[in-house]
Protein backbone atom coordinates (compact mmCIF):
# COMPACT_ATOMS: atom_id res chain seq x y z
CA UNK A 1 0.00 0.00 0.00
CA UNK A 2 1.10 3.48 -0.88
CA UNK A 3 0.40 6.68 1.08
CA UNK A 4 1.46 9.66 0.26
CA UNK A 5 2.11 11.73 3.37
CA UNK A 6 2.93 15.24 1.82
CA UNK A 7 1.38 17.79 3.71
CA UNK A 8 -0.08 15.84 6.42
CA UNK A 9 2.29 16.46 9.46
CA UNK A 10 1.46 19.41 11.11
CA UNK A 11 4.39 19.84 13.19
CA UNK A 12 7.80 18.72 12.81
CA UNK A 13 7.60 15.74 14.32
CA UNK A 14 6.96 13.30 11.69
CA UNK A 15 6.26 9.72 13.71
CA UNK A 16 3.39 7.49 11.95
CA UNK A 17 1.14 5.18 13.83
CA UNK A 18 -0.49 2.31 11.98
CA UNK A 19 -3.51 0.67 13.20
CA UNK A 20 -6.34 -1.51 12.17
CA UNK A 21 -9.20 -3.47 13.17
CA UNK A 22 -8.24 -6.79 11.00
CA UNK A 23 -5.61 -9.15 11.63
CA UNK A 24 -2.51 -8.11 9.48
CA UNK A 25 1.07 -9.05 9.21
CA UNK A 26 3.35 -6.14 8.31
CA UNK A 27 7.02 -7.11 7.18
CA UNK A 28 8.48 -3.59 6.84
CA UNK A 29 7.47 0.01 6.02
CA UNK A 30 9.50 2.23 4.75
CA UNK A 31 9.51 6.29 3.82
CA UNK A 32 10.42 7.55 0.45
CA UNK A 33 11.50 11.02 -0.25
CA UNK A 34 10.74 11.71 -3.95
CA UNK A 35 12.41 14.89 -5.05
CA UNK A 36 12.05 15.81 -8.78
CA UNK A 37 15.39 15.16 -10.81
CA UNK A 38 16.42 18.03 -12.72
CA UNK A 39 18.65 17.02 -16.26
CA UNK A 40 22.06 16.98 -15.68
CA UNK A 41 21.91 16.75 -11.49
CA UNK A 42 21.36 13.23 -10.77
CA UNK A 43 22.19 12.62 -7.05
CA UNK A 44 21.09 10.89 -3.62
CA UNK A 45 17.28 11.43 -3.05
CA UNK A 46 16.41 12.22 -6.73
CA UNK A 47 13.83 10.57 -8.67
CA UNK A 48 12.09 10.61 -12.06
CA UNK A 49 8.35 9.62 -11.93
CA UNK A 50 7.18 7.81 -15.32
CA UNK A 51 2.90 7.21 -14.80
CA UNK A 52 2.02 4.56 -17.14
CA UNK A 53 -1.64 4.02 -18.11
CA UNK A 54 -2.72 0.11 -18.78
CA UNK A 55 -2.67 -1.12 -22.25
CA UNK A 56 -4.30 -4.38 -21.76
CA UNK A 57 -7.26 -5.43 -19.76
CA UNK A 58 -8.89 -8.79 -19.18
CA UNK A 59 -11.28 -9.89 -17.11
CA UNK A 60 -11.36 -14.08 -16.83
CA UNK A 61 -11.84 -16.87 -14.81
CA UNK A 62 -8.83 -18.62 -13.18
CA UNK A 63 -9.28 -20.42 -10.06
CA UNK A 64 -8.03 -20.69 -6.34
CA UNK A 65 -4.99 -20.62 -5.35
CA UNK A 66 -3.45 -23.10 -2.57
CA UNK A 67 -3.60 -21.12 0.30
CA UNK A 68 -0.88 -22.54 3.23
CA UNK A 69 0.43 -20.64 6.16
CA UNK A 70 4.21 -19.72 6.62
CA UNK A 71 5.93 -19.07 10.16
CA UNK A 72 4.27 -21.90 11.81
CA UNK A 73 0.79 -22.55 12.93
CA UNK A 74 -0.27 -19.11 13.57
CA UNK A 75 1.71 -17.35 10.77
CA UNK A 76 0.23 -15.49 8.28
CA UNK A 77 -1.56 -16.95 4.81
CA UNK A 78 0.58 -16.93 1.96
CA UNK A 79 -0.88 -18.59 -1.67
CA UNK A 80 0.63 -20.71 -4.46
CA UNK A 81 -0.02 -19.04 -7.82
CA UNK A 82 0.94 -22.17 -9.75
CA UNK A 83 -1.52 -24.52 -8.20
CA UNK A 84 -4.65 -23.70 -8.41
CA UNK A 85 -8.19 -25.58 -8.26
CA UNK A 86 -11.54 -24.64 -9.28
CA UNK A 87 -12.95 -25.80 -6.23
CA UNK A 88 -14.09 -22.55 -4.60
CA UNK A 89 -13.07 -22.18 -0.63
CA UNK A 90 -16.05 -20.38 -0.08
CA UNK A 91 -19.75 -19.60 -0.98
CA UNK A 92 -21.13 -17.26 -4.28
CA UNK A 93 -21.65 -14.42 -3.67
CA UNK A 94 -24.81 -13.62 -5.77
CA UNK A 95 -25.58 -10.48 -7.92
CA UNK A 96 -24.40 -8.94 -11.17
CA UNK A 97 -20.68 -9.27 -11.97
CA UNK A 98 -18.83 -7.82 -14.62
CA UNK A 99 -18.65 -9.93 -17.84
CA UNK A 100 -15.24 -11.80 -18.92
CA UNK A 101 -13.13 -10.47 -21.91
CA UNK A 102 -11.81 -6.54 -22.45
CA UNK A 103 -12.31 -4.31 -19.72
CA UNK A 104 -9.25 -1.78 -20.33
CA UNK A 105 -12.14 0.80 -20.56
CA UNK A 106 -12.89 0.27 -16.86
CA UNK A 107 -8.84 0.97 -15.57
CA UNK A 108 -7.91 4.29 -16.82
CA UNK A 109 -9.68 6.27 -14.08
CA UNK A 110 -11.47 6.03 -11.02
CA UNK A 111 -14.74 7.00 -11.58
CA UNK A 112 -16.96 4.69 -9.94
CA UNK A 113 -17.16 2.38 -12.88
CA UNK A 114 -14.68 -0.41 -11.83
CA UNK A 115 -14.62 -4.11 -12.91
CA UNK A 116 -16.45 -6.44 -10.03
CA UNK A 117 -15.12 -9.47 -9.29
CA UNK A 118 -16.37 -12.86 -8.05
CA UNK A 119 -14.64 -15.25 -6.08
CA UNK A 120 -11.96 -16.88 -8.60
CA UNK A 121 -12.06 -14.28 -11.13
CA UNK A 122 -8.56 -12.69 -12.21
CA UNK A 123 -7.81 -9.56 -14.72
CA UNK A 124 -4.79 -9.88 -16.20
CA UNK A 125 -2.97 -6.54 -17.11
CA UNK A 126 -0.52 -5.43 -18.82
CA UNK A 127 1.23 -1.74 -19.22
CA UNK A 128 3.55 -0.72 -22.28
CA UNK A 129 7.47 -1.44 -21.86
CA UNK A 130 9.85 0.84 -20.30
CA UNK A 131 13.37 2.01 -21.58
CA UNK A 132 16.12 0.51 -19.72
CA UNK A 133 17.06 3.54 -17.04
CA UNK A 134 20.06 5.59 -17.14
CA UNK A 135 23.43 4.01 -16.01
CA UNK A 136 23.86 3.90 -11.93
CA UNK A 137 19.73 4.20 -11.49
CA UNK A 138 17.47 1.67 -10.11
CA UNK A 139 13.90 1.45 -11.21
CA UNK A 140 10.92 0.66 -8.69
CA UNK A 141 7.42 -0.28 -10.10
CA UNK A 142 4.39 0.78 -7.56
CA UNK A 143 0.73 -0.27 -8.71
CA UNK A 144 -1.51 2.41 -7.73
CA UNK A 145 -4.92 0.72 -7.42
CA UNK A 146 -8.84 2.14 -6.66
CA UNK A 147 -11.52 0.15 -5.21
CA UNK A 148 -13.30 -1.91 -2.44
CA UNK A 149 -12.62 -5.19 -1.29
CA UNK A 150 -15.75 -7.30 0.28
CA UNK A 151 -15.66 -10.68 1.17
CA UNK A 152 -18.56 -13.18 2.60
CA UNK A 153 -17.68 -13.55 5.93
CA UNK A 154 -20.31 -13.37 8.48
CA UNK A 155 -19.52 -10.14 9.89
CA UNK A 156 -19.34 -8.82 6.96
CA UNK A 157 -22.66 -6.24 6.40
CA UNK A 158 -24.68 -7.32 2.95
CA UNK A 159 -21.64 -10.44 2.62
CA UNK A 160 -23.69 -12.65 0.49
CA UNK A 161 -24.42 -10.05 -2.53
CA UNK A 162 -22.84 -8.15 -4.64
CA UNK A 163 -25.37 -5.30 -3.76
CA UNK A 164 -25.08 -2.48 -2.53
CA UNK A 165 -22.05 -1.13 -4.75
CA UNK A 166 -19.49 1.05 -2.74
CA UNK A 167 -19.06 4.51 -4.52
CA UNK A 168 -16.75 7.38 -3.41
CA UNK A 169 -18.80 10.17 -2.41
CA UNK A 170 -20.95 7.16 -0.39
CA UNK A 171 -21.08 8.39 3.58
CA UNK A 172 -21.77 5.46 4.93
CA UNK A 173 -21.86 1.56 4.22
CA UNK A 174 -24.24 -0.34 4.42
CA UNK A 175 -25.96 2.56 2.68
CA UNK A 176 -28.03 5.06 5.09
CA UNK A 177 -30.24 7.99 4.50
CA UNK A 178 -29.65 9.48 0.87
CA UNK A 179 -26.71 7.27 -0.18
CA UNK A 180 -27.14 5.11 -3.06
CA UNK A 181 -25.27 4.17 -6.45
CA UNK A 182 -25.11 7.40 -8.61
CA UNK A 183 -27.78 7.39 -11.65
CA UNK A 184 -26.57 9.68 -13.85
CA UNK A 185 -26.24 8.07 -17.33
CA UNK A 186 -22.75 7.21 -17.72
CA UNK A 187 -22.90 5.34 -14.60
CA UNK A 188 -26.30 3.45 -15.51
CA UNK A 189 -24.53 2.19 -19.09
CA UNK A 190 -21.87 1.25 -17.28
CA UNK A 191 -23.71 -1.53 -15.26
CA UNK A 192 -26.12 -2.35 -18.36
CA UNK A 193 -22.89 -3.05 -20.31
CA UNK A 194 -20.53 -4.76 -18.27
CA UNK A 195 -22.15 -5.94 -15.30
CA UNK A 196 -23.94 -8.66 -17.23
CA UNK A 197 -22.57 -11.81 -15.59
CA UNK A 198 -25.54 -12.88 -13.42
CA UNK A 199 -24.24 -15.26 -10.15
CA UNK A 200 -26.61 -16.83 -7.76
CA UNK A 201 -26.21 -18.36 -4.50
CA UNK A 202 -26.07 -22.28 -5.98
CA UNK A 203 -23.65 -20.94 -9.40
CA UNK A 204 -20.94 -23.78 -9.74
CA UNK A 205 -17.60 -22.39 -10.96
CA UNK A 206 -17.16 -21.54 -14.76
CA UNK A 207 -14.04 -23.63 -16.56
CA UNK A 208 -10.74 -22.54 -15.92
CA UNK A 209 -9.35 -21.58 -19.34
CA UNK A 210 -5.41 -20.54 -20.34
CA UNK A 211 -5.14 -17.01 -20.92
CA UNK A 212 -2.24 -15.48 -23.44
Amino acid sequence: MVIDLAGLFPTRDHHVRLRTNLQIYWDQAFVADLVGNEKGKEGRGQAQVTTLAPVLGNLHFRGFSRMYRRGGRYGPHWFDYDSVTTASPWRPIAGAATRFGDVLPLLDRSDDQYIIMAPGDETTVEFAALPAPPPGWSRTFLLYSDGWIKDSDLNTADGTTIAPLPYHAITSYPYTGGDGYPTDSARQRYLRAYNTRIIKRSSPPPAVREER
